[in-house]
This record gives structure tokens, C-alpha cells and sequence, in this order.
């Protein structure tokens, strides 16, 4: 939903992750809040199930997927991180992560309108945590015309079904 136009940005319905295992709409008493599109545009590539690819899961297992993606073709699928749940953290791990999060970015990148229009890159940069089963990662969006990217932090800890994104002021 697009609600207005401000400092050239397209805002939409902020969303928040107040426990760490979901999102929802961000709300200030009766009255929705709201946020930066690419911000949302990133929670919907990031921590949305996309559909495992054929021959990755074993067979009658659901394959996952969300319904919203059939909408449209541009429509972010969002990511496999999901796949890497039962895995356990190898030092490749982290490498599969910043590779399973560009991926699942590469649509901003292709966007020619609205809020990822100016996204040039994407890149992830992960590494195992010091808290034991977790992974954390910094993402680097590029835009058009800006020299320094916008910087998020992305933590991604399946055993405790945790994860955040914030971005980095």
C-alpha cells in the first residue's frame, strides 16, 4: 500500500518485529505508522518463505512458497533461508548465507520503478556469530547518485526461530 510521498521516497505501512520471530504492522495507538518502502520491500525478500526449488527437499515435504508471489512477476519470491534451518553451522555456512540473501535481493536490483528503482547492488556480508548457533550479516544497499550504501544488520538464528533487520544509522 502506498500512502505518501516524502523527500522523494515512497513510504508504506511500517512494519515491526517487537519478539524476534515475526512481523506486523506497526501501529502508534489507533493510528498506523510509516516507513521507508525499501525497508519493506527488504522484509518481504528477506524473511518471506520462497518456493524451494525443485529437487532441493525430499519428496512430500512442503515446499513452502508464499501465495503473494504468484500476484505478480515482479514480486519479491523471498529467500531459502529456510532450507539452511536443520543445517548445521559450517564454516561455508556464512558464505551461503550472503549468497542466499543477494539472491533473494536480486529483484531490487532488476526493479527499473517504484521504491528500487535507484537500487544498483546488493551485497551480504555474513559471518558465524559468537553466540552459538546464529549467523549475523551486514547488507549493503547501493543506490543511484549516492556514494555510500545504505547499511543493514541481519540476524538470522534458526534454532531459537529468531531474526532482525535494522538499518544501520
Amino acid at each position: 500500500i502506498r500512502l505518501k510521498q516524502n523527500e522523494g521516497r515512497l513510504m508504506d505501512i511500517a512494519f515491526v518485529n517487537r519478539n524476534g520471530t515475526g512481523f506486523d504492522l506497526a501501529t502508534d495507538g489507533y493510528d498506523l505508522v510509516v516507513a521507508d518502502g525499501l525497508i519493506t520491500m527488504l522484509i518481504h525478500a528477506l524473511f518471506r518463505d520462497a518456493r524451494a526449488p525443485e529437487g532441493s527437499i525430499e519428496p512430500g515435504t512442503d515446499p513452502r512458497g508464499h501465495w503473494a508471489s504468484s500476484l505478480t512477476a515482479d514480486a519479491p519470491e523471498g529467500s531459502l533461508l529456510w532450507l539452511m534451518k536443520r543445517e548445521k553451522i559450517t564454516p561455508d555456512m556464512p558464505h551461503e548465507v550472503s549468497e542466499t540473501l543477494e539472491q533473494a535481493c536480486q529483484f531490487l536490483i532488476d526493479d527499473t520503478e517504484g521504491d528500487a528503482r535507484n537500487v544498483t547492488d546488493v551485497r551480504a556480508i555474513a559471518e558465524k556469530s559468537s553466540i552459538r548457533g546464529r549467523i549475523e550479516a551486514q547488507l549493503n544497499v547501493y543506490l543511484s547518485g549516492i556514494s555510500t550504501p545504505r547499511r543493514f544488520t541481519f540476524v538470522y538464528d534458526p534454532n531459537a526461530g529468531r531474526y532482525k533487520l535494522e538499518e544501520i544509522e
